[in-house]
């Protein structure tokens, strides 16, 4: 590895081990050929990000004891868990790496229990932050590069489905996995979808299987751009500005005409729409909204947006009502204040 080789003593191993277990972690995941990916994908990138956490608790608090339990005389040494070394290094309990990090510890925990011969999108979407979310911090914090042991097409998530296939509530996939399987991965996924909303849709919790990883020296051609190691900038996820005639070709009466396509009993209006992208912070997100810096310039949806869309409804036949519900409950609370 290129950066600052042979650090010292504990702290050193640590590091060491880590990125190799983040290396096997991508090898495996992304050979096909294993029936048994999934679970070893978890717990290897688990076993890396911990053996990290602890190196730099080691390095902050100076001090070997500081990665243990405190236990009584004669007892064994019992090293800090995962959930706990996070507690340590990333306190703040809704940072998006830290929840990303403890999403992958719970599938890795249940899949002890489990056989999971399928990835459903969320989860792919889980692990791909959890790698590119990896990538940078043995830089930032050890001045160690990653850039000759993993190539870029080491850190694209291989998948052998489409994201159609994956779809929780199908019959055929249900049997396939088994009911206990499947209907954990159905609770998962959802709580997956809900939280990545809840936290206004960070890369660093999850990235869509939508997204491609390029090694260019034109940024346009990809979606996430990575610093090539340490004579760079430290590697981190940006966006990459898109055609915006190609990414969001739709304007809002065009998003309204394909929802009422789509789903026969639901004929929505400009006020519902108005009232989720008040409630959902839809202009905030770069993926669904985007509008020209010339004044004027009219909004412009994409494709995802609709999809997005379609499918909390089929989740929830009240979402456009609730979301009505909210901006009203809002103006009305508003205007009441203004009275007093």
């Amino acid at each position: 590895m290129k950066g600052k080789r042979g650090n010292p003593g504990l702290k050193g191993r640590l590091v060491n081990k880590s990125v190799e277990a983040y290396v096997l972690a991508l090898e495996t995941i992304n050979r096909l050929s294993i029936q048994y990916r999934i679970e070893t994908f978890c717990y290897l990138i688990c076993n890396a990000w911990e053996l990290l956490l602890k190196a730099k608790i080691l390095e902050n608090e100076r001090k070997h004891s500081s990665i243990y339990y405190n236990t009584g005389p004669g007892q064994p040494k019992k090293s800090l868990s995962l959930r706990d070394c996070l507690n340590r290094i990333i306190p703040n309990q809704t940072d998006p790496i830290r929840r990303n990090i403890e999403r992958v510890g719970e599938l890795r925990d249940e899949a002890v229990h489990l056989v999971i011969g399928q990835i459903p999108s969320e989860i792919i979407s889980l692990f791909q932050a959890s790698v590119i979310n990896y990538h940078k911090y043995p830089t930032e914090w050890f001045g160690v590069s990653l850039s000759d042991r993993v190539h870029i097409g080491m850190m694209s998530i291989v998948y052998d489905m489409s994201p159609e296939q994956s779809d929780m509530t199908d019959k055929r996939l249900r049997r396939k996995l088994g009911l206990d399987a499947a209907t954990f991965l159905a609770r998962y996924c959802s709580e997956i979808k809900h939280e990545f909303d809840e936290l206004q849709r960070p890369a660093q919790f999850s990235i869509g299987i939508e997204y491609r990883l390029a090694l260019t020296k034109k940024h346009d051609g990809a979606d996430i751009a990575l610093s090539s190691g340490l004579g760079g900038e430290q590697a981190r996820v940006i966006e990459v500005p898109k055609d915006p005639s190609t990414s969001h070709p739709l304007r809002q009466k065009e998003v309204i005409e394909k929802i009422n396509e789509t789903i026969s009993e639901l004929q929505i209006n400009q006020y519902d729409i108005q009232c989720v992208n008040k409630v959902h912070h839809i202009r905030r997100r770069s993926e669904y909204f985007y509008r020209g810096k010339i004044k004027g310039s009219p909004g412009q949806y994409s494709q995802p947006f609709v999809d997005w869309l379609i499918e909390r409804y089929r989740q929830n036949k009240q979402f456009f009502t609730e979301a009505k519900t909210k901006v009203r409950t809002t103006n009305a609370t508003k205007s009441g204040s203004k009275k007093q």
